[in-house]
């Protein structure tokens, strides 16, 4: 599924848009420790993370993760999203939790519709 219209669909706001429709997202991993982060990307997996600082900067320039999306309608900092749109990546965050972004996320992905507030 285009990765805009995931984005779309669970309410979450796109910061960057990445390369649009030709990313394709068959995996979801949440977390916020650096190293399971690391372990977990491949070029077709979402991140979802609460971390949103100069750490995710440089996960963003090392890996080749395809999109990343931050939680609680945080605001990202200017240099993850220069660090996302520099790299291609997909760069979205959620007006919710981690819980109910993955829940909203399972249900997009496995071909329901998200309820959105």
């Amino acid at each position: 599924m285009d990765i805009a219209k995931v984005a779309e669909r669970i309410g979450a706001r796109l910061w960057t848009p990445g390369p649009g429709s030709s990313i394709v997202v068959d995996r979801v991993y949440a977390g916020d420790r650096m190293s399971d982060l690391l372990n977990a990307v491949t070029d077709t997996t979402l991140l979802v993370t609460n971390l949103s600082n100069s750490t995710l900067v440089r996960f963003i320039e090392l890996m080749d993760a395809p999109a990343v999306c931050l939680l609680h309608g945080v605001e990202p900092e200017e240099a993850i999203v220069s660090a996302a749109h520099a790299h291609g990546a997909v760069l979205m965050v959620s007006p919710v939790d981690m819980f109910e972004t993955c829940g909203r996320l399972y249900e997009v992905l496995r071909g329901g519709a998200a309820s959105t507030p």
